[in-house]
């Protein structure tokens, strides 16, 4: 029996309806009042990201849109986002590192793409330092779940981290050649660096968020532990790494609530898809109920955000 979730999920109008929905609250946000049309490029372009992770790597096993509808959905009700451009910058380029991460799936000579998965986590952290620590969850996904780690895959993954930096050096000194010390400027960046937990940072439309992120992710990841035999082993892996990138940026924003921009993206992202399958792929009374209430949630956060 199709419900109001499946038919939803299911529809092929769902995603222009979406896209439409996103435009408006962007809009209504005051994007064109404070041109933030460079931020509305990136979300964007970030969504047209989502829509081919999804349709490349058939995360759905029905037809759905649900993956890049929810990520609009979610993006959309953190409107305190939209006016940052290192955190713009961070969704574009997780998403980007998830496509070529997922494309290396059990291919230990994929040089090429590791080489650029870990370039593109070096080049963020020039203007968001807290997303290095974006590296070990990679290496450990590579070694477990995408099984994409060799020698040379390594070896091009240091590289990739290494080339933003000396090239960054080799700027500094040829504009500042009087100067040489200012080629090891960019250490500054990692030095202001706090480790130290300051809770007192994050506002209660953060809180809300978040919390609302944490529940779409438990309710998520069990469905998906208890029906992950109907899914291919390739998928079932893509979800797993999905997890545990979840659960690694739940960490993170428990260390370093300072850094609530780079983890809360990352966490949109992650969680859009595992809230996706749950939609797209339950049919009970109960779901249906929770796909309205959790629709409803979202709705009046992205209202609330819009009012404040």
């Amino acid at each position: 029996m199709k419900r109001l979730q499946n038919r939803i999920a299911e529809s092929r109008r769902t995603l222009p309806i979406a896209i439409l929905y996103g435009i408006g609250i962007w809009l209504a946000s005051g994007m064109v009042q404070h041109h933030w049309w460079f931020q509305f490029a990136c979300f964007f372009t970030a969504v047209y990201a989502m829509i081919h992770l999804n349709n490349i790597n058939m995360l759905i096993r029905v037809y759905s849109r649900m993956v890049s509808v929810a990520y609009i959905m979610l993006g959309c009700s953190a409107v305190w986002l939209f006016s940052s451009v290192h955190a713009s910058i961070v969704q574009v380029c997780t998403i980007l590192i998830l496509l070529l991460l997922f494309a290396s799936y059990q291919d230990t000579r994929a040089i090429g793409k590791m080489y650029y998965v870990f370039l593109l986590i070096s080049l963020v952290s020039l203007a968001e330092p807290y997303f290095l620590l974006f590296t070990p969850i990679i290496y450990l996904l590579m070694g477990t779940t995408v099984y994409s780690m060799s020698i040379r895959s390594f070896l091009a993954t240091v590289l990739g981290l290494i080339t933003p930096y000396w090239f960054y050096m080799g700027w500094q000194l040829f504009t500042h050649i009087k100067e040489p010390s200012t080629m090891l400027s960019f250490l500054s960046h990692f030095k202001d660096m706090s480790w130290s937990p300051d809770y007192t940072a994050l506002t209660l439309p953060q809180l809300i968020y978040f919390g609302l992120l944490v529940v779409l992710f438990v309710v998520g990841a069990i469905h998906f532990w208890l029906t992950s035999y109907m899914d291919k082993i390739r998928v079932r892996n893509i979800y797993a790494s999905l997890n545990l990138l979840t659960l690694y940026s739940f960490v993170m924003m428990a260390i370093q609530p300072q850094a609530y921009e780079v983890w809360i993206q990352v966490l949109t992202i992650t969680v859009s898809p595992i809230i996706a399958h749950f939609i797209s792929l339950t049919r009970t009374r109960m779901s249906n109920i929770f796909f309205i209430v959790v629709t409803a949630v979202v709705l009046f956060l992205t209202g609330m955000n819009l009012w404040m």
